[in-house]
């Protein structure tokens, strides 16, 4: 362990914590020694040493507390080394508690299988509760350590351990990381047939659970419980999480007081993250006024503003459409001397695009300072002479601002550098990122040559969907496509709808439409927006309406499924391809800008109808599968154009219909009627019910002039057939008389 600890220290400064506590004036000399060390960067196991060389004792309490002060300000090596020195050193008979603080520390500093191999070690009589609720907490930390933690778990119900809240805490927050709401709740009843108080942490772990199901009735009914019980604390995270349900749930009033109340518990060293989520929820529940007031607020308490400040307020202000707002806090962004970040003028370009400002989001784009701003040299030398000083996170951070302002060449420098000189640890959202950007600048031949020399431990699913995305670039790489596809298939990670998105990509492969649902369908994997609209278009273009609606019924409407313009279009085509006009019509009706094709359709079932009269019954199959010129077939058409904001046409189209039968259908007017009550225009309105009183006396003239016409035809009838029979009787009078 002391080898490990050793080769840790040479990559881990030291550095200063506060004053250590000490009863005794020896003790305050031996800190004072401490303290020294730590100031120069020094190791303290040899200030300890010297301290019994020269004949002082080592109080064991004074040691945990120095291990404790370590631990607390971030130096978990050092706290360990000292942990591990006063365990060699026989400074004391260890108990429970120093096996449990080694424990945690040895998975901080080395990680959890270390961690396990010590408490395989430590004495079964001193693994107490405090010992098994730390090896707890190191797998609760994460789902791939779920099994471990439950068997822990349950090791301690069998020892009888589990009389605090601790260990219900530990699995109680993997659980709720899960989104295990009936494992939560069966923890909380086995508290409380064990008698075990909930503290503040359970309650908080508890609200959170329910604010991320969004189930603010057992969220309000779980908080009324516990609210204002002595001891129990929220957090303000957890008020956070619960005001976003209350947004989701769309109870705005409830948000509201739960930002209010967050705003009370935040600590001062949270304020600037606490800031930046204020400003967003109240973006989200509408409340300009208290974006403001939250922007006033930062500016005031938070000493150095940064770019994430600035596009919280910007993105808030451009939620609540405060476009000028958002335009003035830019100006001063624009004014001070941050480094750049490219996603600030983009979202307010964004924002003017949104509102139709198309002239003044091309303006921003290419205005001078953003010209000016932008990386114009190569960026490796400016990485050599400060790149050592930026954090992981501002590295990954400059190349993914590169790489969306379409600065590739530039971004790949940075990736590179962080490889070669090896600033942090890499992972395979790093490789992933390299990949696509060699591929993007270098081409697929060194992308393919840098895959190769990736670690096998690194290729993961980013990687392999960065290679196989690629590939799907040119048809002509379905070959290592579809071996890239089988390989990820092997390896397991066919767990999301992107592999087979990019499969499907590739033309000539409609035949593989159903067999790719298929295995979509066995791996659990829901289609996305991209999934369903490739297959809603390949159905169309194949005429199989039947396979299309079947389709679209099942996901279609699925909550973040957005069908795309081609895709509504191409399937109106078919369904008018295939006599399904009244469907076409309706389709056409949800895409802007084809009022044209319903006024085509429309004339089309004129035609046809003038056709049929003419031609008899010729006509007569090919008229029954489009739209009928009745009051349905004038509600479908008048209701799409209305969709399309075409008033004009959808007037005309009422002023052709003649309504028949005994009812007026007054839900054809209704639809112009509502319109134009919507655009307050009380002139039209007026217009159209009068027109409702005119189309009523028409259809009654209609019915009236039916029914004359009936009697006219009956009477003819009878008359005729007197007539004849009149005739008849005047030609063979003697058949009626020769028995007389």
């Amino acid at each position: 362990m002391m080898r490990i600890l050793l080769q840790h220290a040479t990559r881990h400064r030291v550095r200063s914590f506060g004053t250590l506590s000490s009863p005794t004036t020896a003790s305050q000399t031996l800190q004072h020694r401490i303290t020294d060390a730590l100031h120069r960067n020094a190791q303290i196991i040899p200030v300890l040493e010297q301290w019994r060389q020269q004949g002082n004792q080592v109080n064991p309490s004074h040691v945990r507390v120095i291990i404790k002060k370590l631990r607390d300000s971030d130096q978990s090596l050092q706290a360990l080394q000292v942990s591990e020195w006063m365990s060699k050193e026989k400074i004391c008979n260890l108990i429970p508690e120093d096996f449990a603080a080694r424990l945690h520390l040895i998975e901080n500093v080395v990680g959890l299988e270390e961690a396990e191999k010590f408490f395989e070690s430590i004495p079964k009589n001193a693994r107490d509760d405090s010992v098994y609720t730390t090896l707890l907490n190191s797998y609760a930390r994460s789902d791939k350590t779920l099994c471990k933690a439950e068997a822990t778990f349950q090791k301690m119900r069998e020892l009888g351990l589990l009389s605090r809240p601790s260990p219900y805490n530990a699995m109680m927050s993997l659980y709720s990381a899960l989104k295990d709401r009936e494992k939560v709740e069966e923890l909380l009843r086995e508290m409380k047939d064990n008698d075990v108080e909930a503290d503040s942490i359970t309650v908080n772990n508890v609200l959170k659970l329910y604010s991320a199901l969004c189930d603010v009735t057992a969220m309000e009914k779980f908080l009324n419980k516990w609210e204002g019980i002595h001891g129990i604390k929220l957090e303000w995270l957890t008020t956070l999480d619960m005001a976003k349900a209350y947004l989701r749930t769309r109870s705005s009033g409830n948000a509201i007081k739960m930002l209010r109340l967050t705003e009370e518990l935040v600590d001062r060293k949270s304020l600037k993250s606490a800031y930046d989520h204020l400003m967003k929820l109240y973006g989200e529940a509408g409340k300009r006024e208290e974006v403001l007031r939250i922007w006033n607020l930062y500016k005031t308490n938070i000493g150095q503003r940064d770019n994430n400040g600035y596009r919280t307020v910007i993105r808030s202000l451009l939620k609540v459409d405060d476009i000028f707002g958002a335009e003035e806090i830019y100006k001063v962004w624009e004014s001070l001397s941050l480094e750049f970040d490219i996603r600030i003028p983009t979202m307010l370009a964004s924002g003017y695009r949104e509102r139709g400002m198309i002239e003044k989001a091309e303006k921003l784009i290419n205005s001078k300072t953003i010209k000016d701003r932008k990386m114009n040299k190569p960026v490796t030398p400016l990485l050599e002479q400060w790149g050592d000083q930026m954090k992981p996170s501002d590295l990954k951070c400059l190349i993914k601002n590169l790489r969306d302002s379409n600065q590739f060449s530039k971004a790949l420098q940075v990736s590179e550098w962080m490889g070669e000189k090896r600033v942090c640890n890499l992972y395979s959202e790093d490789y992933a990122a390299r990949l696509y950007l060699t591929e993007n600048v270098l081409g697929l031949e060194k992308a393919e040559k840098y895959f190769e020399n990736i670690p096998e431990n690194m290729k993961d699913y980013s990687v392999y969907v960065a290679l196989l995305s690629s590939y799907a670039k040119s048809d002509k790489n379905l070959g290592k496509a579809m071996a890239t596809f089988k390989k990820m298939r092997e390896l397991g990670f066919l767990l999301k709808p992107l592999p087979f998105n990019l499969i499907l990509s590739f033309n000539g492969q409609e035949n593989m439409v159903k067999e790719i649902l298929h295995e979509m369908e066995e791996n659990n994997v829901d289609p996305d927006s991209i999934t369903v609209n490739y297959v809603l278009k390949v159905y169309a273009a194949e005429s199989k309406v039947e396979a299309m609606e079947m389709f679209m019924r099942h996901w279609g409407r699925e909550d973040g499924i957005k069908l795309e313009r081609g895709t509504m279009v191409a399937m109106a085509k078919t369904y008018a391809k295939t006599g399904s006009t009244k469907k076409a019509v309706e389709m056409y009706g949800d895409v802007a800008g084809c009022k044209r094709e319903v006024h085509n359709l429309w004339e089309e079932c004129k035609n046809k109808k003038e056709e049929k009269v003419g031609d008899g019954k010729e006509c007569l199959n090919v008229v029954s599968t489009l739209l009928k010129l009745d009051d349905d077939g004038y509600r479908t058409v008048i209701s799409s154009l209305l969709k399309l904001d075409d008033v004009q046409g959808a007037e005309k189209v009422y002023g052709e219909w003649k309504p028949k039968g005994r009812k007026l259908d007054l839900s054809i007017p209704g639809l112009l009627i509502s319109r134009f009550c919507r655009e307050g225009n009380a002139l039209k309105v007026g217009e159209m019910l009068k027109s409702i009183g005119k189309k009523r006396n028409g259809m009654h003239l209609r019915m009236l002039k039916e029914f004359v016409v009936s009697v006219l035809i009956c009477v003819a009838v009878v008359v005729g057939v007197l007539f004849l029979l009149l005739l008849y009787c005047w030609v063979h009078p003697y058949r009626y008389y020769r028995y007389y």
